[in-house]
């Protein structure tokens, strides 16, 4: 008998173990009080493809380019970044507002830039907290994020649950630094999207000036390892990136959005100031698959270990299809669905789409360099500056888009970039 149970116990100690960890790994345990989920984790635009089969491959998704027939625009998917820098989400259908998609770019990671303030510091005369991108850490990408709205058919659903006072949660799922980097377990931790006073207060968040580019708004600032007892998982994202330097998470602060200017159109042309949270330049960007696609044919060439399209390291908020590659390069102002969009200039290209969105590891230098040689169409953008894409402001200060959403060109003309 005693042999029966021991080999009982030897049998069933795996089986625990794997539901243990089956379970603790599932999306949905746990979920946030109150909520569903809106979007997903992103999928690739196109299917992966095989190096062997790439130009056929390419040819069936655009089977049609090069016809006469003029094919309609329509929009192919639609992708929000709650955190800068960190794994889009994918939704089905978004609302439009002044700072371009719900959801899109209200937080960030930042890094406290000269910490001691030495006079002869290398980062002297830039102090204090700046926003941190996959440009200095590709890691970033790894950060998985999950929104949770109110769901009012939830049975502990109360308009004055916490969760549903925020407007939602904001689950971040990320790598545990202590983990085997090949296969690491995702910790996650959750924050109010949008907290109201009493939650600023009672959470302890403050109000902070932050860099990004060369503006300084008022922010939340949310966590940082500066604090008496930070949170871990404020510690172990900065470990597992690799920041050596003062970590922290903001939050756009209602009221203190970035003002837009440059080549956006201006406030008596809008009728309202155009705006962004933390987005680099502008509200919304677009991009044509087609234009993806021909630099993807161009780029397997020096790139034979790419296995799927690079659509998603543009970290667009709308893909179309449709039209002929770069046939946005010369859009003025288009309609999606039922509201008009100002296309208000190009976008210009650094080195982010160097880093893999999968992994997080960078490439040395492509798709830049390829970019550089055949997309620095832009005068106003500078030498050897490439441009892919296209930066728009929204025409009013509320809509809604949904993939499938037809895109009718109201206008096109010549553009100009304006630098910072």
């Amino acid at each position: 008998m005693a042999t029966l149970s021991a080999i009982l116990i030897c049998l069933l100690l795996p089986v625990g173990f794997f539901l243990r960890r089956y379970f603790k790994g599932l999306p949905h345990a746990n979920k946030p009080h109150a909520c569903k989920q809106f979007g997903s984790s992103p999928h690739p635009v196109y299917p992966s493809w095989p190096n062997r089969v790439v130009g056929n491959v390419w040819e069936r998704l655009h089977a049609h380019q090069g016809k006469h027939t003029p094919i309609a625009a329509r929009v192919n998917s639609l992708y929000v970044h709650p955190i800068k820098s960190c794994r889009a989400v994918k939704v089905e259908k978004a609302e439009v507002m002044s700072t371009g998609l719900k959801y899109d770019r209200q937080f960030t990671f930042a890094e406290l830039q000269n910490p001691e303030g030495k006079p002869n510091s290398a980062s002297s005369g830039s102090t204090g907290w700046h926003f941190v991108t996959q440009r200095k850490y590709g890691r970033l990408a790894n950060i998985h994020l999950e929104i949770w709205v109110p769901n009012p058919e939830s049975p502990d659903y109360s308009p004055d649950q916490p969760n549903v006072v925020s407007d939602g949660v904001l689950r971040v799922r990320y790598p545990d630094p202590k983990c085997d980097s090949r296969k690491p377990e995702l910790k996650y931790f959750d924050i109010p999207y949008c907290p109201t006073e009493d939650q600023v207060l009672a959470l302890g968040f403050t109000m902070e000036q932050l860099t990004v580019w060369k503006d300084r708004p008022n922010t939340l600032l949310v966590t940082s390892t500066t604090h008496t007892s930070p949170p871990a998982w404020i510690k172990d994202i900065q470990a597992y990136i690799g920041c050596s330097k003062p970590f922290a998470l903001f939050r756009v602060a209602a009221g203190h959005n970035r003002q837009v200017f440059r080549n956006a159109p201006g406030k008596q042309e809008l009728g309202y100031q155009s705006v962004t949270g933390f987005a680099d330049s502008y509200p919304l960007h677009i991009l044509g698959l087609s234009s993806v696609a021909d630099l993807d044919r161009k780029l397997v060439s020096v790139m034979p270990e790419l296995t799927e399209s690079t659509a998603l390291r543009f970290r667009a908020n709308i893909y179309f299809e449709g039209p002929a590659a770069f046939a946005e390069d010369s859009w003025k102002s288009i309609r999606i669905g039922q509201s008009i969009y100002y296309v208000a200039c190009r976008t210009t290209r650094c080195e982010l789409p160097n880093t893999d969105q999968r992994t997080g590891k960078k490439h040395l230098s492509q798709p830049s360099k390829l970019m550089r040689s055949y997309r620095n169409i832009d005068p106003g953008a500078g030498v050897g500056k490439a441009c892919l894409g296209m930066q728009m402001v929204p025409a009013a200060e509320w809509g809604i888009i949904k993939v499938g959403d037809a895109i009718e060109v109201l206008e096109t003309g010549a553009h100009h970039y304006i630098l910072q």
